[in-house]
């Protein structure tokens, strides 16, 4: 108890310090939000929480299974970020979604007056400590979903088990990721840890015409395609410098690029001379930018060869899961520690080449020589996904057990 007051005492300090920068920040709905004023007040309610985009996603097929299974159960989810937050209100109109306060004890107090909740599920590892401890002195079960621990925080977390120890004693149970995962949180001292698979994997996209795609971005069927996915800062002018190259290879290549960012669009664009923009659709070009959000899914589904970004420079990489879905070879680059257990299967199952700057002319050029091997990169990418996509359901028989009927 002493802990979570001095913590409190710490946070509510630099809260009120920083109140008119915060002010000025956020404005409208999130400017209440962020400060625990919510627009609906429930009667009992299940709150998921999942901080940003890339938890949202992972956690998706199981929020779906939720609704269809509980249609008169109110589901709230919380998110941290605004693309977060904007990816979470497209999953369906029930869910009603908010930001996620500052972890203030008064705020995360309003919190859950205003939701009720009866149940609380968290993604993968959001130690919001006022969060855990209202849970607890409310005795709302939390489970968390998706659970995972990285190398890097697994050792903050061990020097910090004084603090967390008694805050952790609201989560009762966690569905880890891995078994890697599993043995982390019961070093931890979690008790009920189960290795429930990586809901990355349950991935349910739609099923999309790659031909009728291509036709209508302007590509033939003799083209080959090289889109280059969810792209950082070096990497755009990574591929512009093999890329005349490559063509001298490959007469045919086509090249897609999707920034990570649209708000480094502008930058993108002044790197490739000759482009056109996504949005432009009666201009040709051998190089399409994608300048809309959410078409990502489309562009893997159209190309030949899939190259995911944030990987080549140390960003952490990104999901290849979507480009596994739609049977697309994979290159992806040495540093995707974010995603390296999604990485991990792909490899073992030769479903992915890890290329670093150097190495990444050179195996696009023998990827696009080899049909046969790309077909069957491809194929065993998807069956990666077929094959751990029983987490959902891992997920939702512990999940049921802690829904009140």
């Amino acid at each position: 108890m002493t802990m979570i007051l001095l913590y409190s005492l710490f946070i509510c300090t630099f809260w009120i310090i920083l109140l008119p920068y915060f002010i000025l920040r956020f404005s409208g709905n999130e400017r209440l939000e962020r400060f625990g004023f919510y627009a609906l007040r429930y009667d009992d309610s299940i709150w998921i929480h999942a901080a940003s985009v890339g938890e949202v996603n992972a956690i998706k097929p199981l929020i779906i299974k939720l609704l269809k299974e509980y249609p008169t159960k109110q589901f709230i989810i919380t998110t941290m970020t605004k693309t977060g937050n904007r990816i979470a209100q497209a999953i369906d109109k029930k869910i009603d979604v908010y930001y996620l306060p500052f972890d203030c004890y008064f705020l995360m107090r309003r919190v859950f007056v205003r939701l009720n909740p009866s149940l609380i599920i968290i993604a993968e590892t959001e130690f919001w400590p006022n969060m855990l401890y209202h849970a607890k002195k409310r005795s709302v079960p939390v489970i968390l979903v998706n659970g995972r621990i990285s190398q890097r925080s697994f050792p903050k977390y061990k020097k910090l088990t004084f603090f967390f120890a008694p805050l952790w004693k609201a989560i009762q149970r966690v569905n880890a990721q891995t078994e890697l995962d599993k043995q982390r949180f019961v070093e931890l001292g979690f008790e009920k840890v189960v290795d429930a698979g990586n809901l990355k994997f349950a991935i349910e996209l739609p099923e999309l015409d790659s031909d009728e795609i291509r036709r209508e971005l302007g590509f033939t069927d003799a083209d080959f395609v090289l889109c280059l996915g969810s792209s950082r800062p070096g990497e755009e002018k990574l591929i512009r410098n093999i890329y005349n190259d490559l063509r001298s290879e490959i007469p045919n290549l086509k090249l897609i690029v999707a920034p990570r960012h649209l708000k480094r669009l502008d930058e993108v664009r002044a790197i490739f001379k000759t482009h056109r923009l996504y949005s432009e659709k009666n201009k040709s070009a051998d190089i399409l930018i994608v300048d809309t959000m959410g078409k990502l899914t489309i562009m893997y589904a159209a190309c030949d060869l899939a190259i995911v970004g944030g990987s080549f420079f140390d960003f952490g990489g990104h999901n290849p899961l979507e480009a596994a879905y739609y049977r697309k070879p994979i290159i992806i680059g040495p540093y995707h520690q974010s995603c390296l257990d999604s990485v991990n299967k792909l490899n073992a199952a030769d479903a992915v080449l890890v290329a670093n700057k150097n190495e990444l002319k050179q195996k696009i050029a023998y990827l696009s020589d080899n049909s046969p091997i790309r077909s069957t990169m491809g194929s065993n990418a998807k069956n990666i996904l077929d094959q751990y996509s029983l987490s959902v359901k891992v997920n939702m028989d512990i999940i049921r057990t802690y829904i009140r009927s």
